[in-house]
């Protein structure tokens, strides 16, 4: 009979999802409207303020997108759990919470470098938190038998294509807080596109 784990990964599983929905959830209700506005404010106030918001609403959204599929990749690799892992992984997850703020501190304030700064470490530290959790794995031995080391490295490698961008974000943002939320965007172009990793989630 096949051993059965106390600590379940569907819980996790179902945490990770609760948690990334609503954080997706929670970035549109920045985007509100005055109430009572002519036609003529109500068109002004939609060229200069929604537009503007809903451009960091869709990066922020995305980026929350390809840190949720980033993290099935590594929860589908996981055979076991053990209490490190699981507060590792809170802990990430406590990051992935600030990004709406983040986004919405950047679409009230989109031309101050200290909310770019302040988005770009909170990318950072979700990037350097997966790190962490996908060498808590490797630590615990917590992965499947599959989970060869060319995973891993492919995994690895995938996690440190964002960094670079989100520190040039910082340094960037001082020069032209547009410029540094597109840097910040490229990433997650990168990261839409099937890389290494996706050649061995094999059927």
């Amino acid at each position: 009979m096949a051993h059965e784990h106390i600590l379940k990964i569907s819980r996790l599983e179902g945490l990770t999802d609760g948690i990334f929905a609503i954080a997706m959830t929670i970035l549109i209700l920045d985007l509100r409207l005055p109430t009572e506005l002519s036609q003529y404010q109500m068109s002004a106030f939609l060229t200069s303020h929604i537009l503007e918001k809903l451009f960091i609403y869709a990066g922020s959204f995305i980026i929350l997108g390809t840190l949720w599929v980033a993290m099935g990749f590594q929860i589908g690799a996981l055979e076991r759990l053990n209490r490190q892992y699981l507060w590792t992984h809170i802990f990430y997850l406590m990051v992935v919470c600030v990004i709406p703020f983040s986004a919405n501190l950047l679409g009230s304030y989109p031309n101050e470098a200290p909310s770019i700064l302040f988005y770009s470490i909170n990318l950072l530290f979700a990037s350097l938190a997966q790190f962490i959790i996908a060498e808590c794995s490797k630590y615990y031995n917590l992965n499947k038998d599959i989970f060869t080391p060319a995973i891993r490295t492919a995994i690895v490698r995938r996690i440190f294509v964002a960094p670079p961008f989100y520190l040039a974000a910082i340094f960037l943002a001082y020069w032209n807080v547009r410029f540094a939320f597109f840097t910040i965007v490229v990433p997650t172009i990168v990261y839409m596109i099937p890389g290494r990793v996706d050649k061995y989630d094999k059927e």
